[in-house]
Order: C-alpha cells, then sequence, then structure tokens
C-alpha cells in the first residue's frame, strides 16, 4: 500500500483534491508493484510553510511512502507526473514543489507486519 501524503500552502476544493487523487492514482502503476487499488491519499491545505527562513504563498510538499524500494527511473518518472499534476492543477511553478520518498522494509496491515 502506497501512501502519499501532499501538504501545500493552497487551500484546495475537493474538485482539486479529486483530480489530483485521481492521476496520481492512475499513475501509481508506473512503480512496480503499486496500484491504485491499495493507494492512500492525504491532503492537507492551506498550512503555513516556510523555506529558507520565509513563509511562502505557494509551496507544497509531497512525500511518498511505500513498502520497499522502486528502480530510480521508476520514482523519476513519477516525480514528474507530481510536478505536472500539481502544476497544472493547482497552479504551482516546479520551483514550489519538493518531492521526496520514503522505502520501507516492513509495513503493518490487515492485522500484521509484513516485511
Amino acid at each position: 500500500m502506497p501512501f502519499i501524503s501532499v501538504h501545500t500552502t493552497k487551500k484546495l476544493a475537493k474538485e482539486e483534491r479529486d483530480a489530483v487523487k485521481s492521476i496520481l492514482g492512475k499513475e501509481i502503476s508506473v512503480l512496480p508493484n503499486k496500484r491504485e487499488e491499495v493507494l492512500m491519499v492525504e491532503f492537507i491545505g492551506g498550512t503555513d510553510m516556510y523555506f529558507g527562513g520565509e513563509e511562502k504563498e505557494n509551496c507544497a510538499f509531497v512525500e511518498v511512502r511505500m513498502f520497499r524500494s522502486a528502480p530510480f527511473d521508476a520514482k523519476k518518472a513519477y516525480t514528474e507526473l507530481i510536478f505536472r499534476t500539481l502544476e497544472e492543477i493547482l497552479g504551482l511553478q516546479e520551483g514550489e514543489i519538493y518531492v521526496t520518498y520514503v522505502e520501507l522494509s516492513s509495513w503493518g496491515t490487515k492485522g500484521s507486519l509484513k516485511e
């Protein structure tokens, strides 16, 4: 189960959240063994964010957590999709978007821990 957390200074309308979620979900399969059917997405909009000691008016931080690692090329392709999606739907510029991956060796689900 991949988990994507989108933090942004922008207050998001339901339509914007749904559009971002739909694209990120549809394209999650670019990462090996990841499927939209088990993707969890969190949105935290309208939050205060600072970069370089200054408060940012437009900024987003996206964290993709997943069980096991994925090849660099797959993560690069998905990262570029995230950038395009947030640019097109939320109007953010690429210099206002930051993306990171957390690849975990264990993951708890369905009452137990997998490794």
